[in-house]
């Protein structure tokens, strides 16, 4: 469930989404790195991502997310990077 709400919370509709990530614990800013690396070579290759080539349990659904994306929106990922202009992350210890 967490990725997959991680993953809704980028969806605004067409045309829109998100210009900045506020504390996100770079989850978010993963997310989007790894679909602009999918996507790439998508377009290159054809290939999409492949959950059973790692052992992390939470990279597998990330890249399940992903794969599931390309199906239904090849560049959804290159708009986001595009349209962000920065990411905050606030943490506070002690």
């Amino acid at each position: 469930e967490y990725w997959w709400c991680t993953e809704r919370a980028l969806d605004w509709g067409p045309g829109g989404g998100p210009d900045l990530i506020v504390d996100d614990g770079g989850d978010t800013t993963l997310l989007i790195h790894e679909g602009v690396k999918a996507e790439e070579e998508f377009a290159k290759t054809g290939k999409v991502p492949d959950p059973s080539s790692t052992t992390n349990v939470e990279f597998q659904i990330v890249l399940e997310l992903i794969k599931e994306s390309l199906k239904v929106d090849p560049l959804r990922y290159h708009r986001m990077k595009d349209r962000i202009v920065g990411v905050s992350e606030e943490t506070t210890t002690g």
